[in-house]
């Protein structure tokens, strides 16, 4: 049976809590308690102030992901808008961890993005931005920080497409500064790649790793962050516009073969989901 409903993230349904040890890499004792099948979770969602705007500065200087660095594209920051419906999906499972387990991912979430007409990209490096219990990657016992990546091209519902380029890669996760539904946002990005994207649309997956058993924060969630369009314009959004209702779920665990996120049969189950916040870095090499 799907587990439909418990790979998204909804603003009804808010995660618990989770602290954050600064030395959560180098955990060697027994695992803690921990969450152990997703929502939907009773906490209700702070009204208050969520969080701060950390990269405005950045993203409005061509540049974004966290560290910033030369940006192609940018679908725009994560909003806890209080007129948002609750009953809106506000993210995607998008991981491999203890509890979501499978290869290359569990679940990712691929974002589409364009290449203009006459443009032709030399792509460095990935991101997404994900809800997270912990934020922490971490692979084997001798814990090494890394993604899985990859850009696909001819997407369509239950196929990957071509796959352009991917691979596991030294990855960083940072804090942007926002906080929703008890959980902290983190930038998962990858560098030091080295891709050339003639005009055309493509879809991105950057999806965190934490699969070390002896280490208790991999068995924390992930969650690909929403973008909506509604009562808000995207925030830090960046060159071309993310197609909107677009986007694809894929989850070896879920039992899902790329579905479509927008539709009534959609990952979302019709509700939410139309863009999500993750982004291209590089350069442009040909106008």
């Amino acid at each position: 049976m799907v587990k439909r409903g418990f790979f998204s993230l909804a603003l009804a349904a808010a995660l618990i809590p989770f602290a954050q040890p600064a030395a959560a890499q180098n955990w060697k004792g027994k695992p803690k308690a921990s969450i152990q099948d997703y929502g939907p979770f009773s906490t209700p969602p702070s009204k208050g102030p969520a969080f701060t705007q950390s990269n405005a500065k950045a993203a409005a200087a061509g540049e974004c992901g966290n560290p910033a660095t030369s940006c192609l594209f940018y679908g725009g920051d994560f909003v806890n808008n209080p007129l948002y419906p609750s009953f809106l999906a506000n993210g995607l499972a998008n991981e491999r961890t203890i509890n979501v387990s499978g290869l290359p991912y569990g679940s990712a979430t691929w974002v589409p993005f364009a290449v203009p007409a006459g443009q032709t990209w030399d792509v460095t490096g990935l991101f997404t931005n994900n809800q997270s219990s912990y934020g922490v990657l971490d692979q084997g016992t001798e814990p090494t920080a890394v993604a899985y990546w990859s850009i696909n091209e001819e997407v369509f519902a239950g196929s990957a497409g071509i796959v352009v380029d991917s691979g596991t890669s030294p990855a960083t996760s940072t804090p942007t500064g926002r906080v929703a539904f008890g959980l902290n946002e983190y930038t998962v990005q990858v560098t030091g790649l080295s891709i050339t994207l003639t005009a055309g649309t493509y879809w991105l997956a950057v999806v965190p790793i934490c699969t070390n058993t002896a280490d208790p924060y991999c068995e924390g969630v992930f969650f690909l962050s929403d973008v909506e369009y509604i009562n808000t314009t995207p925030a830090n959004a960046f060159g071309p516009v993310e197609p909107i209702d677009s986007a694809f779920f894929d989850s070896p665990y879920f039992g899902l073969s790329f579905d479509p996120t927008n539709g009534s049969v959609g990952a979302c189950a019709g509700e939410g989901c139309d863009t999500f916040s993750a982004g291209v870095l590089g350069k442009i090499a040909k106008k």
